[in-house]
């Protein structure tokens, strides 16, 4: 990557963080809130209905946990090492074959 490209790819990561977690947040206290007034609609007591509406939002929180550990060990980590300068960034460079 260029040096000078080195900051935007920086700043992207570190936006992408950051709105991951408030999505990812949001989504799961929206699971939890959908459950628990559900439970209070049908009368449960608050005390338990909040509990079992954290304990859901905390299976979605476990279960995307899960589903993103099998996509980062499942990912390729594969790196091209051996780039000619000049070259195009999406195509390695060709490797002489000795005799």
């Amino acid at each position: 990557m260029p040096a000078d490209k080195a900051g935007l790819a920086a700043s992207l990561i570190a936006a992408s963080f950051q709105l991951g977690a408030a999505l990812g947040l949001a989504v799961f206290v929206s699971i939890a809130t959908v459950r628990t007034n559900h439970l209070l609609a049908i009368h449960t007591q608050p005390s338990q209905a909040l509990t079992l509406g954290f304990q859901r939002g905390l299976q979605g929180a476990s279960i995307a946990l899960v589903i993103a550990a099998v996509i980062a060990l499942r990912a390729p980590n594969v790196r091209v090492a051996d780039m000619a300068p000049g070259a195009d960034d999406d195509q390695a460079a060709p490797v002489a074959v000795a005799g």
